[in-house]
């Protein structure tokens, strides 16, 4: 009889535990919001484009002519990197700029080597020497989770990017034996 007296209290107690571990965590709401906001983002400006398998979205505004890019290329480039903004007077556009190139010296890396983040070496790979594209970068090919600088987490980046030269690890190693020998007695 005295089991049947608690039994009551206890599942209220366990109903109300249930009810409270429903609740989205901070980063649940974070990536649902990044979600919402890069479809409104795509919706006006890229209706019709689809992303790649891992979700980046590729938009060419002008065809290179040079060489194509493969893993293990060095490239240089020009960029502009924005967060995508929503608010109530302007709508969904590009906002805030929390990285750039510059006008002078292009920023270079080696393409699949880990030193940018992973949507930058896909996207990299679908341009050629000369070309100017956009990409839309989400989260998951970005930082994720963690916090960069200004870019908060679940965070979808929109770079502007000429691609300036690609220079082939068969051409780094032509460069090293031009270098003129110096010969001690």
């Amino acid at each position: 009889m005295k089991l049947r007296n608690y039994t009551y209290p206890v599942l209220v107690v366990l109903f109300f535990l249930g009810f409270a571990s429903c609740k989205k965590t901070t980063s649940q709401i974070q990536r649902d919001d990044e979600k919402i906001l890069l479809a409104k983002y795509i919706s006006k400006y890229h209706k019709g484009i689809s992303p790649t398998a891992t979700g980046i979205y590729y938009i060419e505004a002008k065809k290179g002519s040079g060489d194509s890019v493969v893993t293990g290329n060095f490239v240089k480039v020009f960029y502009r990197g924005y967060l995508i903004e929503n608010n109530d007077t302007t709508g969904i556009k590009d906002g805030y700029e929390f990285d750039a190139s510059g006008n002078y010296e292009p920023f270079g890396f080696t393409v699949g080597s880990s030193s940018v983040i992973a949507g930058w070496d896909e996207a990299i790979t679908l341009m050629r020497q000369g070309g100017e594209a956009k990409w839309i970068i989400p989260s998951q090919s970005g930082y994720a989770g963690a916090v960069q600088g200004s870019i908060p987490a679940y965070s979808t980046l929109v770079f502007y990017v000429t691609l300036q030269k690609v220079y082939r690890s068969t051409d780094t190693l032509k460069t090293i034996q031009k270098v003129p020998r110096l010969i001690f007695p």
